[in-house]
């Protein structure tokens, strides 16, 4: 040791002084730590070999670098981030024993376990490591940097002199290899910019000679800013090790940081330029970690470590590769059943996310829990690979001691083969109870048949004869399966199975229990092999089958069973100790970034490419007209929210990058794949809940009757009318509750292919929900969640389209469908106008029909350009198009096209004509159509101050905000409607001609104009009637009265009032409340929503009022009405209460 670098030991009062602090062989720290023997220097610090004189125990001991031990904020930070190494816990990081200050110098010490061996460094010396040698010591690392990062620890100085290799392990590859030293000190030591006693010099690379982390190993957002890094700040050093242990050189060579940052933002190293014999694919491996863009980089420790393993399994990549090569080939084929993946390779395949991971490491969790594709047997082979591995590999005094049953991977021995059932099996498979006593009896057998002697002793021949012939056979010796014992049992006859459990409960309990070494069973797909069963034997066997696992294994601990269950047959039973199964049972859980995060590993496994560069798109510009999306939100929105859909896709994919694939050929295979293949699976995995949809014909005749994707309540009800054959009236009557009908929507509902509109009570907004595998299953007798809108799956909707054929489907553009998507209020709008573009289709009218999708284009490419949706609404309101549009329906009657067109694109408010103006609009040719508009004195001067409601946020909107005149020809006010509906005016003009009606329609308008009571402002003729507008609804009763009371048949009109604000014209009025009335007008006892009320709708020749216009009468006025219950409304999102005015008509 160099005598500038020792330090005195005879220490005075105050503070250190470096010169006057040496430690020398023989020195005892802290009373405690007498040091043996100096084994090596660094900037941080000095270690020793020393002996605890407390244990009698060897230990190393690191005390602080002299230069730093007078820096009180040195010293502190020493102590805090040692005290943070300590709390980790893995078998491959240096164990941190004790930290603390020695109290006669003030030095901080801490001390480590003593470890022999020579670090990497030295090891490279000596030439490269082979690919194996090089994963085990990378995954060493890897497993200590998982530990850091799950603790907030970030290394910072990763590099193959802070890796220790254990002494002999490297070269018998089987135990622990390498541990990591130096955790967070790098990080602790770095030199504070508010320490004043520090040199005022540049120190980017050392304080004291320690390194802010090795130039060579450090990644340039490192080298940028050493403090603000995350994480994958070590990732990058792993790979710059990784890349030396291969190639035996450094992959950068820069010696400051200036030359680091030059070097990794230029051309990349490409390594099989630089040595021989990589494995093939490492160049990718490589480019990947070292990426210069952070995000393009693997994200997690986990998988840069599989990226690497999985390169094992490929040929050596020659040395004439150069930079910029195609990748090769895919090497694999996708499965999608975890029986076609080799076992050797599941720790690559398999994602884990925190419930995976607690399944496969803890010793409490022997049950997995989920739906059909979540994973279930890929998780259960995984574990049962990991125990074998632990209990019995290599290692035949372990393999002869532990018994696994099956010997090889889980499989169902009675899958193709469950005998057929009588009814009285059936009924005793229904009952949970007898399930778990079928279930104790196969479990004690097949231990049992593994074990040999284990089932009887010719003393006890008597007990054995009780049991039929194949069972003896197996406590004989002859090895079987739960299953396979199960099957045996239900071979037997009713009685003879009864009598067989009866009678042998007490022997084989006591024969289990004289067993003592330890026993491992597993049982899968168990919900497959029973698909035939009724739905509540399906589930009383899985549910049986658990309880019974659980209880032997209460009893006996030496006996574990892991098993699968399916989720739905989980949730659906009852059972007074199903609260203790929850704690042993694992219930999988995939979130979408999982799902992501699960596909993107997935794919660098089978195409040895990022899920990026797989689907080589990086946007999905349309779909029908909506906005675009991101590749994988496509792929998910047509999945069941499961990774084997995603893999089925990804299959599908991979197949077609023959070719270049461009975004309609990825359409087009994402759409094929999910109407072909997974609507398929889920029907045939969901076959034990449906009655209809089991059945592919009854399937196929139900879902040629859809016409759209999106359905309202009434749109079900009438496909459900179809399908069963019955008129709308028997459905009102007695659909929701007779015998034998089925609900073919709940059906799909509960495959999740239908979705529902659901709003979260935390915002108010609302977004779209499809069921889930973990959500219940409710069968087909149930009602359906209610809903204004009922949505079909993207997966189903070219099914769907394939069996209505000739165009007799069509779904809605510009509404993107999918589980989690939101669900806007316009959407709701959108939706009715493209519903009366179906209903007005006999027309012909197409030029409309292409102006009307051209208005929708434009308010989504507003909305995609950022503009809010009440901006983009009044935006494409404010256009000549929309103009000329609505125009061109007002001439041609298209009444409803035009109103659902202003609820969607409201016009901004305009200046109010002059006072008093009377407006004469021309009569119509039949001369029954003469509108007369008459503004009153009370209308709003156009000085007035705008009505805040009516106004928009109009900043960075350029000419929107200018003066009012620019606005469209309607001013906005708040008034009463009144609707007046001839009833059966088809059977009025055969009995009396037009002539009378036309007549009948002129003395209406004569009597609503009269002086004897207030004058309406607006009445325009609509249909076979009138709407008129008042300022009050006291003024529009009056007007209603009038009219009744002229009348000899009262019954002959149907009149509505209604209130709210709409945009008053001269000759017309406009916006939501005026459909609010049309729609009011035609609710019937089958829209209500509750139970049946008093009235019964509809009401001839009583007047009807919304709750708005009953609001807004005086309180002494609203006697004479009472409430008839709440309907739905077509086009609206909320029911609407109504009021009827008392008396019969």
């Amino acid at each position: 040791m160099a005598a500038d670098d020792r330090v005195s030991t005879k220490v005075g009062g105050g503070a250190l002084k470096a010169a006057n602090v040496e430690l020398a062989q023989g020195d005892i720290v802290n009373g405690r730590y007498r040091l043996e023997q100096f084994l090596s220097s660094g900037g941080m610090g000095r270690v020793w070999q020393a002996t605890d004189l407390d244990l009698r125990r060897e230990v190393a001991i690191k005390l602080m670098h002299p230069g730093l031990v007078a820096t009180q904020t040195a010293r502190e930070r020493f102590l805090r981030e040692a005290q943070a190494a300590a709390r980790l816990r893995s078998a491959n990081v240096v164990s941190i024993l004790d930290v603390k200050v020695d109290s006669e110098r003030g030095v901080p010490y801490l001390t480590m376990e003593l470890l022999r061996g020579e670090d990497l460094s030295r090891r490279l010396e000596r030439g490269a490591l082979s690919h194996a040698q090089t994963v085990a010591v990378i995954n060493d690392v890897c497993a200590a940097i998982t530990e850091a990062h799950a603790k907030g620890i970030i290394h910072r100085d990763l590099k193959p002199a802070n890796i220790f290799l254990l002494e002999g392990r490297l070269e018998r590859g089987r135990e622990s290899v390498a541990k990591v030293l130096d955790f967070g000190i790098v990080k602790s030591l770095a030199v504070d910019p508010m320490d004043r006693t520090q040199s005022s010099e540049p120190r980017a690379l050392t304080m004291a000679g320690t390194a802010l982390g090795t130039v060579t190993y450090m990644s340039p957002e490192q080298a940028e800013d050493a403090q603000n890094v995350d994480h994958r700040a070590d990732l990058w050093s792993i790979a710059a090790v990784c890349f030396e242990c291969l190639t035996g050189k450094r992959a950068f060579r820069a010696k400051s940081l200036a030359e680091l940052i030059r070097e990794t933002s230029g051309a990349r190293v490409v390594p099989s330029t630089i040595a021989d014999n990589l494995p093939r694919g490492f160049d990718a491996w490589f480019a990947q970690a070292t990426h210069h863009e952070i995000d393009r980089r693997f994200g997690t420790v986990a998988q840069l470590l599989e990226g690497l393993v999985a390169l094992g399994k490929s040929q050596p990549a020659a040395a004439s590769v150069q930079a910029g090569a195609s990748l090769p080939p895919p090497s694999r084929s996708w499965a999608s059943d975890a029986n076609q993946i080799d076992i050797n390779e599941l720790r690559l395949l398999t994602f884990k996310n925190n419930v995976v991971t607690e399944f496969l490491e803890s010793g409490t969790k022997y049950f997995v829990v989920g739906s059909k594709g979540l994973g279930k047997t890929l998780l259960l082979t995984y574990k049962r690979s990991l125990l074998h591995e632990q209990y019995q590999g290599g290692d035949e005094r372990k393999s002869a001691a532990v018994k696994f049953i099956p010997e090889g991977r889980p499989y169902l021995d009675l899958m193709s083969d469950l005998p057929s059932v009588g009814k009285a099996e059936t009924t005793l498979m229904s009952e949970l109870h007898s399930c778990k006593r079928m279930w104790a009896f196969a479990f004690r057998v097949a231990a049992l048949s593994h074990h040999a002697g284990a089932g009887g002793s010719s003393d006890e021949r008597d007990e054995l004869l009780r049991f039929a012939a194949p069972i003896r056979a197996m406590l004989e010796g002859r090895k079987a399966e739960p299953t396979v014992v199960i099957k045996q049992l239900l071979a037997l006859s009713f009685g003879e199975l009864k009598q067989m459990l009866d009678r042998s409960e007490s022997f084989l309990e006591y024969k289990i229990r004289s067993l003592h070494s330890p026993t491992f069973m597993f049982v899968d797909k168990l919900d497959q092999a029973l698909r035939q069963l009724p739905r509540q034997a399906w589930i009383a066997m899985q549910a049986g089958m658990i309880e019974a696992a659980w209880d032997l294994m209460s009893t006996n601990a030496h006996v574990k069973v892991f098993a699968t269950i399916r989720e739905e047959a989980f949730a659906e039973y009852e059972s007074d100790i199903k609260a203790n199964l929850h704690g042993a049972t694992t219930a999988l859980r995939y979130t979408k970034r999982d799902l992501e995060d699960m596909l993107g590993k997935l794919t660098y496994f089978y195409e040895r490419v990022q899920l990026r560069d797989f689907v080589r798109l990086d946007h999905i510009t349309t779909t029908r007209g909506a906005r675009g999306e991101r590749p994988f939100d496509f792929i998910y929105r047509h999945t069941l929210g499961r990774p084997r859909d995603l893999v089925i896709i990804a299959s599908e994919i991979s197949r077609n990058r023959g070719a270049p694939i461009d975004e309609q050929q990825f359409k087009r295979v994402i759409r094929e794949t999910s109407a072909g293949m997974l609507v398929a699976n889920v029907f045939l995995e969901m076959r034990v809940f449906l009655e209809i949809l089991r059945d592919r014909d009854e399937r196929g005749r139900f879902l040629a009757l859809l016409h759209n994707d999106i359905l309202t309540p009434d749109d079900l009800v009438d496909v459900w009318c179809r399908f069963h054959g019955f008129e709308r009236e028997y459905y009102d009557l007695h659909g929701r509750e007779a015998d034998g009908v089925y609900h073919p929507f709940r059906e799909l509902f509960d495959c999740g292919l239908l979705g529902v509109v659901v709003r979260d009570p935390a915002t108010g907004r609302r977004s779209q929900h499809f069921r889930q595998p973990r959500d219940a299953v409710g069968g087909s007798r149930r009602q359906l969640p209610p809903s204004p809108h009922y949505l079909l799956h993207p997966a189903l909707q070219a099914l769907a389209q394939q069996l209505a054929g000739g165009g007799g489907f069509v779904p809605f553009r510009h509404v993107v469908i999918g589980h989690q998507q939101p669900w806007p209020s316009y959407y709701g709008r959108m939706i009715e106008v493209q519903r009366e573009l179906q209903r007005g289709a006999g027309r012909g009218d197409e030029d409309s029909e292409d102006a009307v999708f051209e208005l929708l284009a434009r308010f989504d490419a507003h909305v995609g350009a950022g503009e809010s949706i009440e901006v983009a609404r009044h935006l494409v309101a404010a256009t000549s198009a929309f103009a000329e549009l609505t125009a061109r329906l007002e001439r041609r009657g298209w009444d409803d096209l035009h109103l659902a067109l202003l609820e969607l694109f409201p016009p901004r408010r305009a200046a109010s004509p002059p006072r008093g103006a009377v407006v004469t609009p021309p009569r119509s040719p039949e001369g029954a159509r003469e509108l007369v508009a008459d503004e009153p004195s009370a209308s709003r001067d156009s000085s007035d101050p705008p009505d805040s409601s009516d106004q928009l946020d109009h900043e960075d909107h350029g000419d929107l905000s200018g003066p009012d005149t620019t606005m469209g020809p309607t001013h906005r006010a708040a008034v009463a409607m009144l609707l007046i509906d001839i009833v059966a005016s088809t059977e009025f003009v055969e009995h009396h001609g037009d002539t009378m009606l036309v007549e009948f329609l002129r003395d209406i308008r004569d009597v609503l104009t009269h002086e004897s009571h207030a004058a309406p402002r607006v009445i325009k003729g609509v249909g076979d009637g009138y709407l008129v507008v008042y300022d009050s609804v006291t003024g529009a009763l009056a007007g209603a009265r009038a009219l009744l009371g002229g009348l000899q048949d009262r019954s002959s009109l149907r009149l509505v009032v209604h209130c709210g604000e709409v945009h008053v014209g001269a000759a017309d009025v406009y916006g939501a409340e005026v459909h609010r009335l049309f729609r009011l007008e035609k609710i019937a006892e089958r829209t209500r929503v509750g139970p049946p009320g008093g009235v019964t709708l509809p009401t001839p020749g009583r007047v009807m009022l919304s709750a708005a216009a009953v609001e807004a009468l005086p309180e002494s006025e609203r006697t004479g009405f009472e409430r008839v219950g709440t309907f739905r409304i077509k086009g609206f999102e909320d029911p609407a209460e109504v009021w009827v005015e008392c008396g019969e008509a």
